[in-house]
């Protein structure tokens, strides 16, 4: 089994090895790998901006009295499956949901599931802030999704202009 594991984890590695030093496109392919990297450092950085400055704003509430501002605001506290929550309190959750699965890692069978399971939702709900109503969407969305990439690539069904006739011996 060890054996298998590692001619399968060297035979990916080579094949990522030759996916980027390709001779012709690699260069190219790790140009988009870079530009993608720095992409998602920028996001990451305005993201923890936008966090940073939900939480100062809060605590200058609570200190202005206002407790309302701990549980995400009036809205978030009349109805918190409405996906209302702030920034600040996603971030809390995904932190909270992380610590959740890790921790549950080092626990046995029925209390593992339960913490992985719950921290994994707390986890999405802190990523999606998406609401009951969305996630019921959600497949149809990814169906529509996946019907619109298959088509960009050619996988879909053509239009009836573009349709090459049958020739008669087949």
């Amino acid at each position: 089994m060890d054996r298998t594991c590692a001619f399968l984890a060297g035979l990916g590695l080579g094949a990522g090895l030759m996916y980027a030093f390709d001779p012709q496109t690699g260069r190219r392919r790790r140009a988009l790998a870079r530009d993608q990297a720095v992409h998602l450092a920028h996001e990451a950085e305005d993201a923890a901006c936008v966090v940073a400055k939900d939480m100062r704003n809060r605590a200058r509430g609570l200190a202005a009295g206002d407790l309302s501002v701990l549980v995400g605001g009036k809205n978030a506290a009349r109805d918190p499956l409405r996906a209302r929550w702030s920034p600040s309190a996603r971030a809390l959750m995904g932190l909270l949901g992380t610590g959740m699965f890790l921790y549950g890692l080092t626990r046995s069978a029925p209390t593992a599931c339960l913490l992985g399971c719950g921290g994994l939702a707390l986890v999405a709900e802190g990523v999606s802030n998406a609401s009951p109503e969305d996630l019921a969407r959600m497949p149809q969305k990814v169906a529509d999704a996946a019907t619109h990439v298959a088509g960009n690539l050619g996988f879909g069904e053509q239009p009836r202009a573009e349709r090459q006739p049958v020739p008669a011996g087949v």
